[in-house]
């Protein structure tokens, strides 16, 4: 009771809730389709250019047990003909044929890093700060200028996107930006279903998301496709990527906190595995979830050091694992709900009611405003806008397994079990003709 009136308060959240998260998707999603005026690489092209060319990019490729992918990797990496790339291998104590593939590769700008126990195995973060050291040092590029490096996190199953330099490397002209993410994309989208929405959910993430976010100055960074200033990562001190499970969302607020700038280049993108197999699936993404968890702890320094819609943006996305454990539970009442629909139609008690408009533009009205941007992402595959409205309302159904993800994950935390495992990769064939090559084939397109 409330000054005399019953109050619902749990409707009332609930309302609050999908409000808030309907006004946000809807305002990233208008965003998104603006470009952000006032970079230096667009008002000054010649000087961006003239960065680009001198500017040295390291790859960081950390490993373990990836010899079903890594001979591809650095065969599609040595495409890219500049002298002034390194592709560094961290082979974080593989018991496969990774090492052995790697210092087998005919490019000489391939090195391998070789860790082992006890320094082994420690997390993707551990492993990236072991790179570090030999960069600072110059033993990776001798002779580079350290100001003019740029270290390029991949996966081992990564594929860059051919003019990926050409739209990246001319960013950096403007000194205070410290990383910029690209896009990514599953490339094995066609085998099954679960790919092409793990696909979906990749296009959505960057296309409206991270494009969004842009105009917030509050750009996330991805594990896979990131490209951070060396000066920026030095800044940051010895070890930059910390022990979470999810270091590339650390290391993204760590970089802002610190003063750098963040951005995202949507033109280009990566091209990674989708995983086929829903128990990898929700092995993976409670994984990730776990690291969003750790990733709290962050959010003091986030309302302290930043202001601004920069502030409030990062406090949100920083604070959305509580916000998808409370929308499970909504979405529990709401399968109930339609559990008794199905049953009023088979008893023939089914009577129509407005509510209905209303409940299905709540569940599915957002994610299909968000299909015409899939759509026109993959118009030259043929995907038509019926299948893709179809496919939208699959991936409404789809995105409710992170409920099952991020309850495992907070179980799993619980407990205590914060365990670093990798993703299995699928074992790939060499291209024989770069007409087959997903990469290559999307360049054409």
């Amino acid at each position: 009771m409330l000054f005399g009136h019953r109050v619902d308060v749990v409707l009332i959240i609930a309302l609050l809730l999908i409000v808030s998260a309907v006004a946000y998707g809807v305002t990233l999603l208008i965003l998104s389709r603006f470009e952000r005026k006032g970079r230096p690489a667009d008002e000054n092209t010649e000087a961006a250019a003239a960065f680009a060319e001198q500017a040295h990019v390291v790859f960081v490729i950390p490993c373990l047990n990836e010899e079903r992918v890594i001979g591809n990797s650095l065969d599609r990496l040595s495409s890219f003909e500049s002298d002034r790339m390194t592709f560094l291998v961290i082979d974080d104590g593989s018991d496969d044929n990774t090492a052995a593939i790697v210092e087998a590769h005919p490019d000489e700008r391939v090195k391998l890093l070789r860790r082992v126990a006890p320094n082994a195995r420690q997390g993707k973060g551990e492993a990236l700060n072991a790179a570090l050291p030999l960069i600072r040092r110059g033993l990776v590029a001798p002779g580079v200028d350290p100001q003019s490096v740029i270290v390029c996190v991949i996966d081992a199953d990564g594929r860059l996107d051919p003019e990926s330099m050409d739209k990246v490397l001319p960013l950096f002209i403007d000194p205070d930006l410290g990383a910029v993410q690209i896009g990514v994309r599953i490339n094995n989208r066609s085998s099954n279903l679960l790919a092409r929405m793990q696909d979906i959910e990749f296009v959505l993430y960057t296309k409206v998301f991270q494009r969004g976010r842009r105009h917030f100055n509050s750009v996330g960074l991805g594990g896979n496709g990131q490209f951070v200033r060396l000066a920026a990562l030095n800044m940051l001190g010895e070890k930059p990527w910390s022990r979470s499970l999810a270091e590339d969302l650390d290391l993204g607020v760590q970089l802002m906190v610190n003063g750098w700038n963040t951005e995202f280049e949507s033109s280009v993108a990566v091209h990674q595995q989708g995983l086929e197999d829903i128990n990898r699936w929700v092995k993976q993404r409670t994984r990730w979830f776990q690291g969003h968890l750790q990733s709290w702890t962050m959010i003091p320094w986030v309302m302290r050091n930043l202001s601004g819609r920069r502030r409030v943006d990062l406090t949100y996305h920083l604070s959305s694992p509580i916000l998808l454990l409370l929308g499970s539970l909504m979405s529990i009442a709401f399968a109930m709900w339609s559990g008794y629909l199905v049953v009023a139609a088979a008893t023939m008690t089914l009577q129509f009611s407005p509510w209905w408009i209303t409940a299905y533009l709540i569940a599915f009205g957002v994610p299909l405003l968000y299909g015409l941007v899939y759509w026109q992402q993959n118009r030259h595959d043929g995907s038509g806008l019926i299948k893709t409205f179809l496919l939208m309302h699959v991936f409404t159904l789809y995105s409710t397994l992170w409920f099952l993800a991020g309850w495992r994950a907070t179980w799993k935390t619980l407990r205590g079990e914060m365990g670093w495992s990798k993703t299995e990769r699928i074992e790939e064939h060499a291209v024989e003709d770069a007409a087959e090559d997903p990469v290559n084939h999307h360049a054409k397109a």
